[in-house]
């Protein structure tokens, strides 16, 4: 752990100020020039005071979000300029029919010459038009030069006229942010909120017309008009010492809503090469203060702009505006928004979802542990995020869960569907990667994907999940496959643990589905080694990070492949993530920490590779979990697990008798133990109270309980011999090395009786293959280091 290097503050002004240099950005953070005489003197690690909050161990989540947002945006900017070129194409194709039809219109018109004082007022029209939409439009004898078949005159006017008058149609679209949808006919109904991206996407194609994104095959005589467009376009812009570098590329804007220092607009805005537009908001009156010095401090005036007020009022005023065209720097809607507040985001995520694109990220930090990952507040969780924490080492995952549950619920009631893309619990805060889609059909998924959790939190730490509603795929005659939706059948488990007795707790509701998109985690960690150590001083935990995340998904080789390659299909070029099933579990919802499981049984824990080698034997599934070290996630159950423990116990470390006390929860799982005279009794009273659940006349009543007491007298012996032998023979395999299972990675088996699994603890078999060091897991970076104090206020 290095020691905090003594801080230097700059004075501007009269005013102090700690220079921070991340990444490319530098930012001045301002001290709090309040002295506070009187009270406790308050203590924000080494940082000082701070008037506006800056936090240097986040430097990893700035880290990771650059990362991930360019990531996802080279993704987003493929698929706009495909959407924009097709649409430019399919607006050319319209024009190129209008001129055709007017072409056969003049043929069929009348001879009569229109005088000169209308063909001299549409001329001018024209020019007057032209010198609106910025546009190189010349009045009559230079434009449309292939009318040959008809008289030239009369064939440019019309054509120009024609031009003209679309063209002032769509300047008046455009350019007036009041009266909204032309009036002038009042037949065509304006377009509804649902039409909003297809909205925006006109206007830019309208802006990005004259970009050659699908022009492949046009005339050369538009070739030539887009050219000289273009050209005047350029000398304008250099005119009005405007930016045309940013006029002319794909848009790309990110929202950073609540923005401190701006550290991250400022980031976002020099280390993503095609971000456009990069808005850093804030409610402090100071924290703007500062953000605008730091934007001419880094000198991105064109790209970062700086905006007063509410995240959530900001962010609403989006809803219903597409038209509205406010100046420079004004976006309708953004690709990405990233909420990062001191506490929880949940008051932010209704609105950041209306200011969010069809398509776009929505990237979220929560810093309140205290409540989606402890049970010291179960009403407050529940009035936050929708649901009720889980207690246990895996708590943080619930947390995570809990999280993404309250953003699908909120994006569902305006029919979108979210895809986690990543998400992770770092240090004491949790952060996910959220894409979005206008998916009104995938929204019906959802309660197939929120499970509540029946959770043995007093006793044995076993867990059981139950979705909320069953999504049964259905194959219509014509071969495609479609859902239906039935209610989830009652409670899957008893009140009681049927591994302890202990009473079982109720948590969730919660997210079901994946945490992460292994596409998405592998071309962020196929990036990393092009990234400059230099700026980014985090890479080794992102990298250890980014494996464990990729390393979660339990899921058959298969579903992470060839289906979604039918699915999404791509090019070997294409850098567009493709999307997961929207019906897709999570077979491993949680984790487990062996010595916490091996504590409630009072016996030594196996090792880390013991234990893998000993699940993978059974045919499931095994790897770790990012959120804790010494963590086990599997996709085994629970059963299986403690018939594992039991057998550690038994073969390799054996407890003194009397060291579990009597009718405490280890008591009663201890009661399965092969070989023991309280395995063969609970597996008879078992069988008995199937049995007995079926008789229906004294006669079966009778016939049972007969069964029992003949089998007790006369099969009891044999049992117990023939559970000797078996566990000789398993002794004897280990010894000899022979019959060794092999890693298996085909499906787990559907039902398993688990007094007969052959459970062998090699680890050898459990050992990972030889790779090179990975940072998984965060050490103490410095001192007091955490979460730090809130800002101040200037005095």
């Amino acid at each position: 752990m290095a020691p905090s290097s003594p801080v230097e503050a700059t004075v501007i002004d009269g005013k102090k100020y700690r220079n921070v240099r991340e990444g490319l950005a530098s930012v001045l953070a301002p001290y709090s020039q309040d002295s506070r005489q009187s009270g406790k003197q308050t203590r924000n690690n080494d940082e000082g005071d701070q008037a506006v909050f800056y936090n240097p161990i986040q430097q990893f989540n700035r880290d990771l979000s650059v990362l991930a947002i360019t990531v996802y945006g080279e993704g987003a900017v493929v698929e706009k300029e495909a959407r924009f070129g097709q649409k430019n194409q399919a607006r050319k194709s319209a024009k190129e029919r209008k001129k055709q039809k007017s072409k056969a219109d003049s043929h069929d018109a009348t001879a009569a010459e229109p005088s000169v004082a209308n063909i001299d007022s549409g001329n001018q029209k024209a020019g007057a038009i032209a010198d609106v939409d910025g546009s190189a439009v010349e009045n009559g004898s230079n434009h449309n030069a292939e009318t040959n078949d008809e008289p030239a005159g009369i064939a440019t006017l019309d054509a120009a006229v024609e031009q003209a008058n679309g063209r002032k149609r769509k300047a008046d679209e455009i350019t007036d942010p009041n009266t909204g949808p032309s009036t002038a006919d009042p037949s065509k109904k304006a377009k509804t909120s649902d039409n909003a991206v297809e909205d925006e996407d006109d206007l830019l194609v309208e802006a990005l017309s004259s970009e050659p994104l699908a022009e492949k095959g046009a005339e050369r005589q538009e070739s030539q008009n887009d050219a000289t467009r273009q050209e005047n376009k350029v000398q304008e812009a250099a005119n009005s010492n405007a930016s045309s570098s940013t006029q002319k590329r794909i848009p790309f804007t990110i929202l950073d809503a609540l923005s401190a220092t701006g550290l991250r607009a400022l980031r976002y805005a020099k280390e993503i090469p095609f971000a456009t537009n990069v808005v850093a908001n804030d409610l402090s009156p100071e924290s703007v203060q500062a953000i605008e010095l730091n934007i001419r401090h880094n000198d991105v005036k064109d790209k970062v702009h700086s905006n007063l007020g509410d995240a959530r009022g900001f962010m609403y005023s989006k809803v219903g505006n597409e038209k509205q065209r406010q100046g420079d720097g004004y976006v309708y809607r953004f690709d990405v928004i990233d909420l990062d507040p001191y506490g929880t985001a949940a008051p932010f995520i209704d609105a950041s979802l209306q200011a969010l694109q069809d398509g776009g990220m929505l990237c979220v930090t929560c810093t309140d542990a205290g409540v989606f990952a402890s049970t010291g507040y179960p009403e407050k969780t529940y009035a936050l995020y929708g649901g009720m924490p889980i207690k246990g080492p895996h708590s943080h995952e619930g947390g995570l869960r809990l999280i993404i549950n309250a953003v699908a619920i909120s994006a569902a009631r305006y029919g979108l569907a979210i895809e986690p893309m990543l998400s992770l619990y770092i240090d004491y805060y949790a952060r996910t990667f959220i894409r979005v889609h206008r998916k009104p059909n995938e929204v019906k998924m959802l309660a197939g994907t929120t499970m509540t959790v029946y959770n043995c939190a007093h006793g044995c730490g076993a867990w059981t999940t139950q979705p909320l509603l069953r999504n049964q795929p259905q194959t219509s005659k014509s071969g495609e496959t479609f859902y239906k939706f039935s209610f989830a059948q009652a409670p899957l488990t008893t009140p009681d643990c049927e591994h302890c007795g202990s009473k079982l707790h109720l948590c969730g509701p919660m997210w079901a589905g994946p945490l992460h998109n292994p596409h998405f985690v592998q071309r962020m960690l196929d990036k990393i080694p092009s990234l400059d150590k230099n700026i980014y001083g985090t890479t080794e935990r992102l990298e250890g990070m980014l494996t464990l995340a990729l390393e979660e998904d339990l899921s058959p080789p298969p579903s992470s492949a060839a289906s979604l390659a039918v699915q999404n299909p791509t090019t070997a070029d294409n850098k567009t993530i493709p999307r997961l099933p929207p019906n897709a579990i999570d077979s491993a919802p949680f984790f487990i920490i062996p010595n916490q499981v091996a504590k409630v049984i009072h016996c030594a824990t196996p090792s880390e590779n013991m234990m893998r080698g000993a699940i993978l034997s059974t045919g499931y599934r095994v790897t770790r979990s990012h959120c804790k070290p010494g963590s086990i996630k599997t996709n085994a159950p629970w059963n299986v697990l403690w018939e594992i423990f039991r057998e550690f116990m038994r073969t390799k470390a054996p407890i003194k008798e009397g060291a579990v006390k009597e009718r405490t929860a280890g008591w009663n799982i201890l009661s399965r133990l092969r070989g023991s005279e309280r395995s063969f009794v609970s597996g008879l009273a078992d069988v008995t109270k199937d049995q007995l659940k079926r008789c229906e006349t004294k006669e079966d009543l009778k016939t049972v309980l007969h069964g029992m007491l003949g089998r007790l007298e006369k099969d009891e012996h044999a049992s117990n011999a023939e559970d000797e032998e078996a566990t000789t023979q398993t002794n004897n395999g280990l010894e000899e090395g022979e019959d060794q299972p092999h890693r298996s990675r085909s499906r787990s088996p559907s039902a398993v009786e688990t007094s007969k699994l052959k459970i062998v603890f090699d680890e050898k078999l459990g050992r990972e293959k030889p790779r090179a060091k990975l940072v998984r897991y965060q050490m103490n970076p410095r001192e007091n280091w955490g979460p730090m104090s809130r800002a101040g206020r200037m005095g």
